[in-house]
């Protein structure tokens, strides 16, 4: 007898252990995709971001490109006459 009771205990708290198992990962299911569709998109708006930055760091390397030559217009080392030397 007693070693049916066992084995009954055994059995009905594998089951019951099973059965929440199951339980818990249905129920899981549902967040567990919204947090991995979230990663999704997060991953997405960062790489939009990334874009966006690196077009916005072109036009500010383009705009001191731009600056560095006019200065060199307007100090005069761009121009081809000063650069003679007087022999």
């Amino acid at each position: 007898m007693a070693i049916i009771e066992t084995l009954f205990d055994l059995l009905s708290a594998s089951a019951g252990a099973i059965c929440g198992v199951l339980f818990g990962f249905y129920l899981n299911r549902k967040s567990r995709r919204k947090m991995a569709n979230q990663v999704v998109l997060s991953k997405q708006e960062l790489n939009k971001i990334k874009l966006e930055n690196e077009e916005l760091l072109k036009r500010v390397q383009d705009k001191e490109n731009m600056i560095l030559e006019l200065q060199m217009h307007i100090l005069g080392k761009d121009n081809p006459r000063k650069r003679k030397s007087k022999k």
